[in-house]
């Protein structure tokens, strides 16, 4: 961004807090809820952005402008703190009250789409468009769209919603739903007791696995796809295009394998097996279960 148009943002910002002070200075025997948010920084491209928000919502926007542009409220007592430099990237915190309770801030962050986002909150809900990075929550949940380099999204027990276009994907979440959808390309996602479904069509590499939620496939599956699908008590429902290609290896110890596409079996002792090729054979489908059911069905 140019200096000059650079000075003009800066300005626009000090006169919009200037006239977000007036009405407290002329009203000062009343309290007041929240203070009004309007920050904006100049921002290299690729440079690091830093967040910690607890509580509340949280909307990142990724665009093709060299500044980071914040909206929103945080309400009293808690602050926003923002440091750093265009250069070597900010560190945006919330900073919660001093006993401790949760505060719920509501912001809207713009920023450039080459920036290396690292976001933690506790139980904010998260939704950006257009941007890659590290998403963390321990409660809340996550909304990720857009175009992407990369996500690396994970949650304790919040749901996670994945609707990209991104070259490299990894989603966990504990107790979550977790939902893969978009146009990813190399995909790890994983729950433990979390329902996982995959809807996504582009997948060349997946790798999903659970240890107790059941994991649903509903797609077609690209030629020379590779997928490995894992569970320990939990159902794999592959859910295929009739005129699907692909080979399988389908194996549970103590679970059952239905076969909806042809009339062969597994075998009824010991561990149930079945490996069967539909089409060509151009995509490789491992699935592995311990008491879970494994099914394979035809749309």
């Amino acid at each position: 961004m140019p200096r000059d148009s650079w000075s003009g943002v800066v300005r626009a910002a000090c006169l919009a807090g200037v006239l977000a002070l007036a009405p407290i200075a002329a009203s000062a025997q009343q309290p007041l809820a929240s203070e009004p948010v309007l920050r904006a920084h100049a921002l290299a491209a690729g440079a690091s952005i830093k967040m910690f928000i607890a509580s509340g919502t949280v909307q990142l926007v990724g665009w093709d402008r060299d500044s980071v542009v914040i909206r929103g409220r945080v309400p009293l007592p808690a602050r926003l703190i923002v440091g750093g430099s265009s250069s070597a990237g900010y560190k945006i915190v919330v900073e919660q009250r001093d006993d401790g309770a949760p505060v719920a801030s509501h912001l809207s962050i713009y920023l450039p789409r080459t920036s290396q986002v690292s976001l933690k909150t506790v139980d904010a809900v998260t939704t950006a468009a257009n941007v890659g990075g590290w998403f963390y929550t321990v409660s809340g949940s996550m909304h990720l769209a857009g175009t992407a380099t990369s996500i690396d999204a994970e949650a304790m027990s919040g749901d996670i919603d994945l609707d990209a276009a991104t070259p490299w994907a990894r989603a966990k979440t504990g107790r979550g739903r977790l939902v893969i959808r978009g146009a990813p390309q190399d995909v790890d996602a994983s729950t433990i007791t979390g329902t996982l479904e995959i809807a996504a069509a582009t997948i060349a590499h997946g790798r999903f696995t659970s240890v107790s939620g059941d994991i649903h496939y509903a797609a077609p599956m690209q030629q020379r796809s590779l997928f490995e699908f894992s569970n320990s008590s939990g159902a794999v429902d592959l859910l295929l295009p009739r005129d699907v290609s692909a080979r399988f290896e389908l194996s549970s110890v103590e679970g059952a394998i239905d076969n909806g596409f042809t009339q062969l079996r597994p075998a009824a002792a010991g561990v149930h097996t079945l490996q069967l090729q539909l089409g060509s054979g151009s995509a490789d489908v491992t699935v592995r279960t311990f008491r879970g059911n494994v099914r394979l069905r035809s749309r």
